[in-house]
C-alpha cells in the first residue's frame, strides 16, 4: 500500500474521529480499508467534482477531500441529521475544498449545479435507488459511483442493485471490502 501523506493536523483529526466512533453509537463510519480505498481512488482518478451522500461525522468526507486536495477537487457532502452535521462541521473545519449541505438528499440533489465525476453513497439504505435516479443527469461521462453497505444491507438496497446492475448506462461490480462496495462506472 502506498504511504498515506498525513500531516499533524490530519493525524489529530483521525484520533478525534476514532474517539467519536468509539463513544457515539449513532455514527456510521466506513472502516479504514474502505477509507483508504476511497482515498487512493480519488487521488489516482482525479475527479474535480465529488458528491458524498451521507456525511455522518465527516470521516469519509475527510478522506475524499484529502485526496481531492492534490488536484484541486471539491467535495460536496449531504447530511440529514442535525447533530452529525454539526459534528462534521467542527471535524472538517479548515478544510477548504468541502461544501456541506444540510437536509434531505432527495431535495438537495436536484438543486446541485455541477456534473459529478465521483459519487460516494453511504446514507439511508432504502433511499439509494432514489439517489441514483436523481443523480443520473448530474453525472459526468465516465463518472464513478461507489455505494457502501451492499453486502451488509443487501436486502435494504435490493432495488438500487437491480437498477444499476441491469442498466445499460453502467458497468458495475461488487467488492467484498468493509460492508461491501458496489463500484459502478458510467459508460
Amino acid at each position: 500500500m502506498e504511504k498515506l501523506d498525513l500531516n499533524q493536523s490530519d493525524k489529530k483529526r483521525l484520533i478525534k474521529f476514532e474517539h467519536q466512533r468509539q463513544t457515539n453509537r449513532r455514527l456510521w463510519n466506513i472502516d479504514k480499508e474502505t477509507a483508504h480505498l476511497l482515498y487512493f481512488w480519488v487521488k489516482s482518478y482525479k475527479p474535480k467534482h465529488i458528491l458524498e451522500i451521507g456525511t455522518s461525522n465527516g470521516y469519509s468526507t475527510f478522506w475524499l477531500a484529502k485526496a481531492a486536495s492534490y488536484h484541486d477537487g471539491i467535495v460536496e457532502t449531504i447530511e440529514v441529521d442535525k447533530n452529525r452535521y454539526k459534528m462534521a462541521q467542527e471535524n472538517l473545519q479548515g478544510m477548504v475544498n468541502i461544501k456541506m449541505h444540510f437536509g434531505l438528499a432527495e431535495k438537495i440533489i436536484p438543486s446541485l449545479p455541477n456534473l459529478y465525476n465521483f459519487v460516494f453513497i453511504d446514507a439511508g439504505k432504502i433511499g439509494y435507488v432514489d439517489y441514483l435516479k436523481l443523480m443520473l443527469d448530474k453525472l459526468d461521462k465516465d463518472a464513478v459511483i461507489i455505494a457502501d453497505n451492499v453486502i451488509s444491507h443487501s436486502h435494504s438496497i435490493q432495488d438500487y442493485l437491480q437498477l444499476i446492475r441491469k442498466s445499460d448506462l453502467f458497468e458495475t461490480m461488487t467488492l467484498s471490502i468493509g460492508a461491501g462496495l458496489e463500484i459502478s462506472i458510467k459508460k
